[in-house]
């Protein structure tokens, strides 16, 4: 439920006003938590990730809406799915695709967890369309290690897939062609990227990524005075403690059903203490989120944040449309990797 993973799942579709569901469009409370300090946290301050709360082969579907001139524009669709591999090991994944504004998104995101399904072992995050980066953390015991794909830019690179075809010239006359490395950073070919690690995060509380905190957060109960939860997020080179606050309970209905829900708020803090960052989570929501969860399944309903769009700040409406098996999800993601590790046997990655 972590919002800021369900958040801009950018942009698909045409003009719309899909919607009116029961939640009130008051502006957010809580905004004006403390920003620092933040309490220490042991690993036990954590909520536990077990697996049996794990919503294993489960798949839910968002619809993303943006507010425009008066109208709910249809800017893409999200999609969350859980289940086990073949080893073992927890599966978390997400995708969020669409087209709106001159904005072209396409971002998968996935999380393996241990096969205790109690701490992540990497996250990895592909995004292609307008904006062209494939990134991912590894997670050990006291580090966490941030890797970035960039363009080689080796001079003594002789890589096959690095190298490509090029007029050769002798004088003003062109004479066949010959094979160089691509120095084009702007190529977008991913078979010319190589991994290079851009920060190691030395931690003593237990950091999770983006999409783990979805499920670390619907695992928690919250506390009857209302105490907020703190989950500690590492996001690229960045970490952050988020504050999810209770605020009130109510009855909501979205397209997927109608519910008892709990609304929440969730205010990312810089765990450096800097009030001048800014959070920007996955698919681009900034700052404090708004989010209705269901509170038998943990599994968020509705979120409502602040998408920056050019000079504008537009209020995103990501609404739960359908929850199903996570079966087709699965299939999907083996054949990816299955032609991933194939492109790798042919030496291309």
């Amino acid at each position: 439920m972590f919002p800021a993973v369900l958040t801009l799942l950018l942009l698909l579709g045409t003009p719309d006003d899909p919607v009116g569901t029961g939640a009130d469009d008051r502006p957010a409370p809580g905004e004006s938590q403390p920003a620092y300090p933040i309490p220490g946290l042991a690993r036990e301050d954590l909520a536990g990730i077990v697996p049996a709360a794990l919503p294993l082969g489960e798949r839910l579907v968002f619809r993303a809406t943006v507010e425009w001139k008066g109208a709910h524009v249809l800017v893409g669709h999200f999609e969350l799915a859980a289940w086990t591999d073949s080893a073992s090991r927890k599966i978390l994944h997400g995708r969020g695709k669409g087209e709106r504004f001159g904005y072209e998104l396409d971002q998968r995101i996935v999380s393996v967890l241990e096969t205790n399904g109690i701490r992540p072992v990497s996250f990895h995050n592909t995004q292609r369309g307008s904006e062209h980066h494939t990134k991912k953390l590894i997670f050990e015991d006291d580090k966490i290690h941030y890797y970035k794909q960039t363009h080689c830019r080796e001079e003594q690179c002789k890589k096959e897939e690095h190298l490509i075809s090029e007029v050769a010239w002798k004088g003003p006359i062109p004479w066949g062609t010959k094979k160089t490395h691509c120095y084009e950073k702007e190529c977008k070919n991913p078979q010319h990227e190589i991994w290079f690690k851009r920060e190691t995060h030395q931690v003593d509380e237990p950091f999770v990524d983006l999409l783990t905190a979805i499920y670390v957060a619907r695992t928690a109960t919250f506390d009857p005075d209302g105490d907020p939860l703190i989950i500690p997020v590492v996001n690229d080179d960045s970490r952050w403690f988020v504050i999810v606050q209770p605020l009130s309970r109510q009855k909501l209905k979205v397209e997927e059903g109608e519910y008892d829900s709990i609304e929440l708020s969730l205010t990312p803090v810089s765990s450096d203490g800097d009030e001048k960052k800014r959070f920007k989570g996955l698919f681009g929501i900034h700052g404090t989120l708004r989010v209705w969860i269901d509170p038998l399944t943990g599994k968020p309903l509705l979120i409502k944040g602040t998408l920056p769009i050019s000079i504008l700040n537009l209020e995103a409406r990501i609404e739960l449309i359908s929850s199903g098996d996570a079966g087709v999800v699965e299939t999907r993601h083996a054949a990816r990797a299955k032609r991933s590790t194939d492109f790798s046997r042919e030496g291309s990655l």
